[in-house]
């Protein structure tokens, strides 16, 4: 029985037909109220290809055709696993349609090593650049960075090729500015040079730059095991001058030799290194803390956190060098990922929260379970968009780890085994499947 024609027994004409019927009434009530329908949303996520493991990472193309993931796994399925639908075999990367969901035959690097995994992706002049912890692409010999030829007709590794090490060394994050691609990570050199978890290489060739040495560590001696001096996080300022940097450090070093106390969020110049004077006061973080991702507008930076205390906050870019915070919004469970619509008026939110160890109830009796949104301005939920990222078992530690905006539609990557609605509110139930989309689910604005 294939998900496409048959949802769950109840729902005899399908999950189309029950989407278009939600969102025509939506669309409905809205012409009376006069309100826009541009945010409508369903809790129903579209019908597209899952991964069979955990997707970390999403990147778009230029042109915002095609969505590029990443992350810990070998199939890409039309259908859940079970039923009968396209199946094919892939290597921890894969392209997909924005628009119709489907998976793209032709792309189809392999990532491989031991327990190989990609974490970062990028996109940048016609290659996709792509992060994590592996030994080989395509066969070719590759340390933790690589590029690969974005054109989907075929599969081309780029000679692009540092050696980024140090022990269990990863890249965990990656940005692409006008003349540099910035990489973040735990990881103590490339090219036997040493780099302390930032590095920065020219677009042209592909060369380390020499300069551009950044590099994080911890201010004081911490016992606690959050602590780290790992970069999990890159954003580039509006302006790109400057990039935001964010993980569990504490402190960070410029390319001048010049550093300061910055507890998980810092920013430094795109063009030398050197530490940029904005902060957040001290004393707003508190360690243990790690900044798990960031998004900046001209006026705010958005970052999701989560250690020991966790949440979503916002803070401000318009107030000279000081990142005063606006608002912070409380999650039981980390915050690993955040993104905007391409209005800015809605802010996606996505980690483990509500689904780890401890329930989290909002809005009057709904369960909060790794995806949710919140107005930008204000940091207040918005109640009528609550969709469940369903487990396996309790705790779990991944939900959402990858979101990404395009158009009219909201991707998500992570760790999950189907999508339900918000109308299962009692804080000690389980939930019923109702959509069985794993890892990779689209929804509709």
């Amino acid at each position: 029985m294939s998900r496409r024609s048959i949802l769950v027994p109840e729902k005899l004409n399908g999950r189309l037909s029950l989407g278009l019927s939600v969102l025509a009434a939506v669309m409905v009530i809205q012409a009376i109220l006069g309100v826009s329908p541009a945010l409508a949303l369903t809790e129903t996520p579209d019908d597209t290809y899952m991964t069979n493991g955990e997707v970390y990472a999403t990147a778009l193309s230029k042109d915002g055709d095609i969505l590029y993931i990443g992350g810990e796994f070998t199939r890409v399925r039309e259908n859940p696993s079970g039923e009968s639908g396209i199946d094919r075999t892939v290597s921890n990367v894969a392209a997909i349609n924005v628009k119709t969901g489907d998976a793209i035959r032709t792309w189809r690097p392999k990532v491989a090593g031991d327990g190989a995994v990609v974490r970062s992706l990028a996109v940048k002049d016609g290659k996709v650049y792509i992060g994590g912890n592996f030994t080989a692409v395509e066969g070719k010999p590759r340390k933790n960075l690589a590029a690969v030829d974005a054109n989907t007709n075929a599969v081309r590794v780029l000679p692009f090729a540092p050696q980024v090490g140090g022990d269990t060394s990863y890249v965990f994050a990656l940005e692409a500015g006008d003349r540099k691609l910035y990489a973040g990570g735990g990881f103590s050199k490339v090219d036997g040079v040493p780099r302390k978890n930032l590095a920065a290489f020219s677009l042209a060739s592909g060369a380390l730059d020499p300069d551009w040495k950044p590099n994080t560590s911890e201010a004081v001696t911490c016992t606690d095991p959050r602590c780290s001096h790992k970069v999990r996080a890159l954003e580039l300022s509006s302006r790109r001058s400057s990039i935001f940097v964010g993980g569990p450090f504490s402190y960070i070093t410029g390319s001048n030799g010049k550093g300061d106390a910055r507890q998980s969020v810092a920013r430094v110049y795109t063009d030398t290194g050197n530490l940029h004077p904005w902060k957040i006061p001290r004393g707003k973080i508190r360690a243990p803390q790690t900044a798990w991702d960031l998004r900046a507008t001209p006026t705010r930076l958005y970052g999701g956190f989560g250690a020991g205390r966790n949440f979503l906050a916002a803070f401000r870019l318009d107030k000279g060098d000081s990142g005063v915070r606006t608002w912070r919004f409380s999650t039981v469970g980390n915050v690993q990922t955040v993104t905007l619509t391409p209005d800015r008026s809605r802010l996606f939110f996505g980690g483990h929260f509500g689904i780890n160890r401890s329930n989290q109830i909002v809005c009057n009796g709904k369960r909060l379970r790794g995806l949710a949104s919140v107005n930008p301005a204000t940091g207040k939920i918005h109640c009528g968009w609550i969709p469940s990222l369903d487990q396996n078992r309790r705790p779990s530690y991944n939900g959402a780890w990858a979101l990404t905006t395009i158009g009219s539609y909201l991707w998500v990557g992570g760790g999950f085994t189907g999508v339900s609605d918000s109308k299962d509110s009692q804080p000690t139930g389980n939930g019923v499947t109702e959509v069985p989309q794993t890892n990779l689910a689209r929804f509709t604005l």
